[in-house]
């Protein structure tokens, strides 16, 4: 098979850690992973160890950005976020049931701790979830540039303290009072 993603490497048959099979690109580096023996692999994974021991992860900027085919059936892939950040996308073939890992993403998985969670990333409840996260991050960031840093800060204090006071409701009706003295 040639590869997708960099267009010049061929996959060869390859194996991630703990014998999980898989195909890697012999010039990007890229791999095609299938989710059935992903699954498999998955379940027989000691998760308690496996995510205790998360290993540091440079990000190198190497997610690709053009749409992939896939290499086994030359259908589209679609591209699902990671994280709400957006620096990771991992790419599915629904058709085969492969998903696609850009050089160095599978570090990042186990880094992050979401490698046993790959199929999860294809869900909507996911995906929502990191729209709400992305929406969050950028009110917070409006907020913080219409208010100012130093404001911003003073804020996010008051908010922490106001979150441990059982009168929190009373304390807010007051706050939000018009002072008409």
């Amino acid at each position: 098979m040639r590869c997708s993603s960099c267009r010049e490497g061929e996959l060869k048959a390859s194996r991630f850690e703990h014998g999980l099979p898989c195909y890697q690109c012999s010039n990007c580096g890229g791999t095609l992973l299938s989710l059935s023996p992903y699954v498999d692999w998955m379940a027989a994974q000691d998760r308690t160890a496996s995510e205790s021991q998360p290993e540091p992860f440079e990000h190198d900027g190497s997610d690709t950005r053009h749409a992939m085919c896939c290499p086994k059936c030359g259908r589209l892939m679609v591209k699902y976020k990671v994280q709400a950040d957006g620096r990771h996308g991992l790419d599915y073939c629904f058709g085969c049931e492969e998903v696609w890992l850009d050089r160095g993403e599978w570090t990042y998985l186990k880094s992050e701790g979401l490698h046993l969670r790959v199929t999860e990333v294809t869900t909507e409840a996911w995906q929502r979830r990191l729209r709400e996260q992305a929406s969050a991050r950028q009110r917070e960031e409006r907020f913080r540039s219409a208010i100012g840093a130093d404001t911003f800060e003073e804020v996010q204090r008051l908010h922490a303290w106001l979150q441990q006071q059982p009168a929190r409701g009373e304390i807010l009706r007051y706050l939000a009072q018009e002072n008409t003295d």
